[in-house]
């Protein structure tokens, strides 16, 4: 019988012991969703709430605004430069399919949610963003809730720090800190960067001199299989040489050939497009529009090229452009 006892008494240590694991798994599962229901439900006059999701510098920040609604932001790459290998093309889309749309500002991603909008449903979308479009390891995920004093343009952890862009008023942080509206770098190596609010003529006095040189370059090989992709990370324009007559042929990237772009291309930038005499997709997967090549100079289809990336993609120079070609 004592035996048996102590059989009894090991299997309900066993079973305790198993519970208690069960609780803890749970409770890790559901920590983000906890943290988004302090920061909703907690006033703190004069401060604003924060709930912070981290897995190595893969983070989004929620803070608890005026109105009670949480605006989110997702690491980018302008003040994590390592991002750059984490946040493709394709990433970048997941993103944007998820609603979550570019701020230059900060370089963040940036999504809002009404005070109306559950902490569940709040707390799915920030794992689901942390694992589609950072590969984040959302089982160990890391959270901090926190309040700061309320002003417009909070303290951030400065670029090169862990966690770069967060909003974060840590004694520690101060000397790195960025207490701004804004962030623009300042290191010789992106020195074309530029900041929010930037205007086509912005990109045009950074970008047009070597736009328009890559096109003279196809006006020069119009009879050889050259080509020209001007690539904004969301969304592109892209040329080539065609004659009969000569001609330049140019495709602006669609949510056919891409269905990431279903949510940057609303109908008022579609509209855009067709105002510049771009054809709907069909001819091919993009829009369309020939050029002849002695009705426009390379100039005027550079500055045309540099307008359509940043009033249809919304591209305002927070990353460099990338110009690819048949040479690579």
């Amino acid at each position: 019988m004592q035996v048996r006892g102590l059989r009894y008494a090991a299997l309900a240590i066993v079973l305790v012991a198993a519970a208690a694991g069960t609780a803890l798994a749970q409770t890790s599962n559901d920590k983000v969703e906890a943290a988004i229901s302090v920061i909703k439900i907690l006033d703190r006059p004069g401060r604003d709430n924060l709930a912070t999701v981290w897995d190595g510098n893969k983070y989004v920040q929620c803070r608890r605004m005026g109105d009670r609604s949480l605006r989110c932001e997702a690491a980018g790459a302008l003040m994590q430069v390592s991002l750059q290998h984490v946040l493709t093309p394709d990433h970048i889309g997941r993103l944007a399919v998820m609603g979550w749309m570019l701020d230059p500002s900060f370089g963040n991603y940036v999504q809002t949610f009404q005070p109306d909008v559950s902490a569940k449903e709040i707390a799915d979308k920030i794992r689901a963003a942390l694992s589609q479009g950072y590969d984040a390891d959302i089982q160990n995920l890391e959270v901090e809730t926190k309040s700061i004093r309320s002003e417009p343009c909070p303290p951030r952890n400065g670029p090169s720090q862990n966690l770069a862009g967060i909003i974060n008023d840590a004694p520690s942080m101060a000397a790195f800190a960025v207490h701004a509206c804004a962030y623009k770098p300042k290191s010789d190596e992106l020195e074309h960067i530029l900041g929010p609010g930037s205007t086509v003529a912005d990109l045009i006095g950074i970008y047009g001199t070597r736009v328009a040189a890559e096109i003279e370059r196809l006006r020069i090989n119009m009879h050889r299989r050259v080509f020209v992709i001007f690539d904004t990370g969301l969304g592109y324009v892209q040329c080539e040489p065609q004659t009969q007559p000569d001609s330049l042929y140019c495709e602006a990237q669609s949510a056919e050939s891409w269905p990431a772009l279903a949510a940057v291309l609303t109908p008022e930038r579609i509209t855009r497009l067709h105002t510049a005499g771009f054809a709907d997709p069909g001819r091919a997967p993009n829009f369309s529009k020939t050029y002849l090549a002695g009705k426009i100079d390379d100039t005027a289809l550079a500055a045309e090229v540099l307008t359509l990336l940043h009033d249809v993609y919304g591209y305002y120079g927070g990353s460099r452009l990338k110009v690819k070609t048949e040479e690579g």
